[in-house]
């Protein structure tokens, strides 16, 4: 299984060019490009269709919980990813798509606007960022997210560890030969499909940025990297070295990591 209102008003200026914001003066670009992720959509009659101004770090993957990570910052321009959103029955959130890092990644793209500011999430294929501004007028849809660093992690992710640990009891369990699909009805569970269970049996759905997920990829950010090249969960996961007990230390480095971080 791969699954996967109104706070400040701050209008995002400029001419459009090709769905987006136009770039600001070089100067101001510098710092907003490492701050904020930017979107602009059009309303399609069934929602918005647009695209974000995504930063090279945080396509890079490279913004943990604290801020970038040094081995994965970059300096690249920003790239323009196409993205999509409507609203659902609930009051304050909205839900469509969004291009990720690689084709493959999944797409879901989730707001939730609380109203005031707090608690108010961009929950993209790139991570979860708190949202700075978001604003529905005249046609457009204009969002601007955090970037800075990712939203810290809930009482959810600590339970979504450990359940991924309990689905992963020993190796007659454990599948080493994770594709990053999930089927429903596979007998063995990789460390990717355990947690990607744990977040839909804990949160009602899965998405692939899930703070828990998160948590895991910033520890294996410290592992030998050997074991670690592209798709970080799966690599480690397939890794001839890697054990099931190497596993389950792991979830537990990055189960405290993520208690840690609520504090």
């Amino acid at each position: 299984m791969r699954t996967p209102t109104y706070l400040g008003l701050a209008v995002l200026t400029g001419a459009l060019i090709t769905g987006c914001a136009s770039a600001p003066p070089p100067t101001a670009q510098a710092n907003l490009a490492e701050d904020y992720i930017r979107c602009l959509m059009n309303n399609e009659g069934a929602g918005y269709k647009g695209s974000c101004e995504v930063t090279c770090s945080v396509n890079a993957l490279a913004i943990n919980f604290d801020g970038v990570e040094p081995r994965r910052r970059c300096s690249s321009p920003n790239r323009t990813v196409m993205a999509e959103l409507a609203r659902t029955n609930v009051p304050g959130r909205w839900l469509g798509k969004m291009q990720g890092v690689q084709p493959e990644d999944p797409t879901r793209f989730e707001v939730v606007a609380t109203g005031s500011g707090s608690g108010s999430a961009g929950r993209t294929p790139f991570g979860w960022f708190p949202i700075a501004d978001l604003k529905e007028s005249g046609g457009t849809l204009q969002i601007r997210m955090d970037a800075r660093r990712q939203l810290r992690p809930t009482a959810n992710d600590v339970a979504i560890i450990s359940r991924a640990i309990a689905l992963l009891p020993n190796n007659a369990a454990w599948n080493k030969n994770d594709n990053r699909e999930c089927p429903a009805d596979q007998m063995k569970l990789s460390m990717f499909c355990a947690l990607t269970q744990a977040t839909a049996e804990i949160s009602g759905g899965v998405h692939y940025r899930q703070p828990a997920m998160q948590a895991v990829r910033e520890v294996l950010n410290t592992v030998d990297q050997s074991r670690v090249k592209t798709h970080r969960i799966m690599d480690y996961n397939n890794h001839p070295a890697t054990t099931l007990e190497e596993i389950h230390a792991l979830l537990r480095t990055a189960q405290a990591r993520v208690q840690q971080d609520m504090r």
